[in-house]
């Protein structure tokens, strides 16, 4: 069963590119790894409600698909699909799915929280389709979080599919066919461009982003004291290593920080779709 011939980390940084270049504002956003290492956002300057007025706020965890390319494929002798070529996209296991919940609840929120998974499998098919900006379009297949229902929390499960076939499979015991939404890049793009927001809606819903993706976190309620010498209780902070890193930083901040640690996910801000 072999790994495609590039990296996960290759992939990723090759769609965030060109998702970057071709659908944000001034073919730029900020990323959650700058945000993180303090390069120096704050001095540049960059244009939070530029950023953000008009965009869908898009929460991505990237995958790398194994490429099944033989007949002796479970996919294939069970029926489910005729021949290869077939993709398995694996979950993260570890803390029963946690890390899938987690996406899950994000998106049961509100938010737009998608798998991104590649859909190729030659390092010639990569250099092609980056060369000719085909990444997102053609090189990606894209679930959503709430498409994925597994069956229990204890076994190994993945989702096998076909590029561009309008269902995927949940495999553990059995396969369990679900109804793909986001079967191409033109319902890729309809979604996105339907979930646009002004930029004081994106920062609500960003504000409850980091209040889902901190649920599990421990807080601290600070006390103030008013002129008259009445306690007033403040907003809870959250508290243990992550807490320093969100500290004063801005929403939008916040939000991508939280993303990148809870949920190995990049926060983007997408528009011009």
């Amino acid at each position: 069963m072999p790994w495609p011939d590039f990296t996960e980390l290759t992939f990723g940084y090759a769609y965030l590119r060109e998702l970057e270049r071709r659908h944000a504002t001034g073919g730029s956003f900020p990323l959650a790894p700058d945000f993180i290492s303090q390069n120096e956002e704050a001095e540049k300057g960059y244009d939070v409600e530029v950023t953000l007025d008009g965009a869908t706020p898009l929460f991505i965890q990237f995958k790398r698909s194994f490429v099944l390319t033989r007949s002796n494929a479970k996919e294939v002798l069970d029926g489910t699909y005729d021949g290869p070529q077939v993709f398995r996209m694996h979950l993260h296991k570890r803390g029963a799915y946690r890390q899938h919940k987690a996406l899950q609840r994000l998106e049961a929120d509100g938010h737009d929280v998608q798998y991104v998974t590649s859909q190729i499998y030659a390092q010639r098919q990569f250099q092609d389709a980056f060369a000719q900006k085909r990444i997102v379009s053609s090189a990606s297949a894209h679930f959503l979080p709430s498409e994925i229902v597994l069956p229990d929390d204890v076994d190994d499960h993945h989702v096998s599919f076909k590029a561009e076939d309008a269902h995927g499979y949940v495999y553990s015991g059995e396969a369990r066919q679900f109804t793909r939404k986001l079967i191409n890049f033109d319902a890729w793009a309809s979604r996105v461009r339907d979930r646009r927001r002004s930029y004081k809606e994106n920062l609500q819903a960003l504000e409850r982003a980091v209040e889902v993706m901190s649920l599990d976190m421990p807080r601290q309620i600070p006390f103030a004291r008013a002129t008259s010498g009445e306690a007033i209780r403040l907003q809870p902070t959250i508290r243990g290593p992550v807490g320093p890193l969100l500290r004063g930083k801005p929403i939008e901040q916040q939000a991508s920080i939280l993303a990148y640690l809870t949920l190995d996910a990049q926060l983007v801000f997408v528009r011009d779709v």
